[in-house]
């Protein structure tokens, strides 16, 4: 399995506040942690993108700024005026983790100037950030800048328990992709071939008649890694590659009997598929960064079902 790359930094560092991103890329743990395997051989994780000039970003990010001090302001004061709505609190928090990841802060309301709570303005307000976050991490000319605004865009799916409304990205068989991509590439698929494994071990352990939402989230999941396992298959091999192959067994923790540990294994996973994701957006571009970014919004999503606790900046 793919070599573990550097442990991945929690702070975007911008030049001047508003700038390049000179992030430490984080790659995938490729379900080390669930399989219980740090040894076996494979690809390595370890890809750093080139960056671009330092200015390149600043009007994608100021551009975000903005709507992401509008859209904190909004649920700050959703929060103040119905203390009863702790959605509207969790994501006012969000918004103040995310500006001040990327230099800002969030517009604070005027003393004594708190609106009526409308819980559908926020609502619509946090959908359309969540959409602007999936675009600009998709322009963004810094890899690193990239993987930290799809996890944010994430994060925002965590909260809102859904994902951003845009039909989800496919990955086209092309060839073109260059080194690095293709390494990141190959380590995703690595830990896709590990995924499908066990997620095929935990639905033979979940009932349907006994715990049926839980066999029929562990199925959506195994369907959704199997296609993505089969994408890109057919993406390495068209350019030119030859796709990291599955290892030939992979080890299963011993404590599967119970819905509660299936539960438990099925969340590491998709946090997992989360970092991997995450890696894989800052190492790409174009239709392969689209993809990358719908597919860890997409695991954050499934890791809170499962029962992860939302986090302000999944996968990274």
């Amino acid at each position: 399995m793919p070599v573990r790359p550097r442990p991945v930094s929690r702070r975007l560092v911008l030049g001047g506040g508003i700038g390049v991103a000179t992030l430490a890329l984080s790659g995938c743990d490729v379900l080390d942690d669930v399989l219980g395997s740090d040894d076996d051989p494979g690809v390595s994780g370890a890809v750093t993108p080139t960056a671009p000039p330092a200015d390149a970003d600043s009007a994608l990010v100021e551009g975000v700024l903005a709507e992401i001090s509008t859209t904190g302001g909004l649920a700050a004061a959703t929060a103040a005026a119905d203390p009863g709505h702790r959605a509207a609190a969790r994501l006012a928090r969000i918004h103040r983790i995310h500006a001040t990841e990327l230099g800002g802060t969030v517009a604070s309301a005027a003393p004594g100037a708190v609106a009526p709570a409308d819980p559908q303005a926020l609502l619509s307000a946090e959908g359309a950030l969540q959409q602007q976050l999936v675009d600009a991490a998709r322009k963004a000319d810094s890899g690193g800048l990239a993987q930290v605004l799809a996890s944010m865009a994430a994060a925002l799916g965590q909260a809102l328990v859904g994902r951003n409304t845009s039909a989800p990205a496919s990955l086209p068989a092309a060839a073109g992709d260059t080194g690095p991509a293709v390494a990141a590439l190959q380590t995703t698929l690595a830990a896709e071939h590990a995924a499908v494994f066990v997620y095929g071990a935990l639905g033979g352990q979940t009932s349907r008649s006994g715990s049926p939402v839980l066999y029929d989230a562990v199925t959506s999941a195994y369907t959704t890694h199997r296609s993505r396992r089969d994408e890109l298959t057919a993406r390495l091999t068209a350019a030119g590659a030859d796709p990291v192959a599955a290892e030939p067994g992979y080890g299963l923790p011993a404590d599967l009997g119970t819905p509660a540990a299936v539960r438990a294994r099925a969340q590491e996973l998709e946090e997992s598929a989360a970092t991997t994701y995450a890696y894989l957006v800052a190492n790409t571009n174009a239709d392969a960064r689209a993809w990358a970014i719908d597919a860890c919004i997409d695991a954050a999503v499934r890791a809170v079902a499962f029962g992860a606790r939302p986090d302000p900046l999944p996968g990274l």
